[in-house]
């Protein structure tokens, strides 16, 4: 995708806007996608989540069991760039890298990962349940084989998202607390045990509910607390997240046990800068 594709309007971020990021650690942006573009990328994660491919890369990182539209399980699916051309337009696309870079202070905008989340519809008539919950967890735990904490996620909404179809919850200011190595949490269900955690350790807990539009992105820095509880509604929640880092990013030994590395190669050596062909330039643009 050129820059020249891009309507950098839509694109923009003021200083109010940075200042919230900053602040809260996260920010909603106004609508950065229309119908038609939403429509598009709604197709491609569930083109992917179906298991089809657009290249002869038939292995895409995450394990591709077969689509289950009953299970009540949520799919996390990486990756997907390498197999859905549609994806791979997204994860070089110019005006997120730009905000990304804005947002990190950074020279420019590397692509981690993507992710494709798929959160089963549970029914409003469903019992209290844990299914579908994503715990309480930093990016950047996550992510411990690189030598920065500054990493910066967009959360593409492709439908109305709110509480009720499990929409993310931001723990407002939880950046400022400091790295936890701890907070690898992502596949922890239960909320209110890690919320416990934290509290009992002095820490205010905040609670924002994010409430998007199809459309609209939330940003959040590597290092804020987030999760989601589960999807009450009789329809799927589909959301197509992009994990970005600062230009010049370099692997760190250290986190050899992070099977991202592998990407890196047999020779990868700790000071390596992560970069193009499998962290892909989003900003500034190569396609300007």
């Amino acid at each position: 995708m050129s820059t020249a594709d891009v309507n950098f309007d839509r694109f923009c971020v003021d200083d109010q806007a940075l200042a919230e990021y900053d602040e809260q650690g996260f920010w909603i942006s106004p609508r950065l996608f229309d119908d038609d573009e939403v429509d598009e990328i709604r197709t491609a994660v569930m083109r992917l989540i179906q298991g089809e491919r657009d290249t002869d890369a038939t292995h895409c990182k995450s394990p591709l069991p077969p689509f289950n539209p009953g299970s009540r399980n949520l799919i996390q699916l990486q990756y997907g760039w390498w197999v859905i051309d549609k994806l791979r337009e997204m994860v070089r696309h110019p005006g997120i890298g730009y905000m990304a870079c804005q947002f990190m202070k950074s020279d420019g905008t590397t692509m981690l990962q993507d992710q494709a989340l798929y959160k089963p519809g549970l029914g409003l008539q469903a019992p209290v349940t844990v299914d579908g919950n994503v715990g309480w967890h930093q990016d950047a735990a996550h992510l411990a084989l690189f030598h920065t904490q500054t990493f910066c996620s967009a959360w593409i909404a492709l439908q109305d998202t709110n509480a009720d179809n499990g929409g993310m919850r931001f723990i407002v200011g939880s950046h400022k607390w400091g790295f936890d190595e701890t907070a690898t949490n992502f596949s922890n269900p239960d909320l209110d045990g890690i919320k416990a955690r934290y509290t009992s350790a002095g820490h205010e807990w905040v609670e924002y509910q994010s409430v998007l539009n199809a459309g609209q992105v939330s940003f959040h820095t590597g290092l804020t607390l987030h999760g989601s509880g589960p999807n009450l509604t009789d329809r799927p929640r589909i959301s197509f997240v992009m994990n970005m880092m600062p230009k010049g990013t370099t692997y760190d030994g250290q986190g050899r046990q992070n099977n991202i590395g592998a990407m890196l190669g047999p020779n990868a050596r700790t000071g390596d800068i992560v970069e193009d062909p499998l962290f892909p330039t989003m900003w500034p643009s190569q396609h300007s």
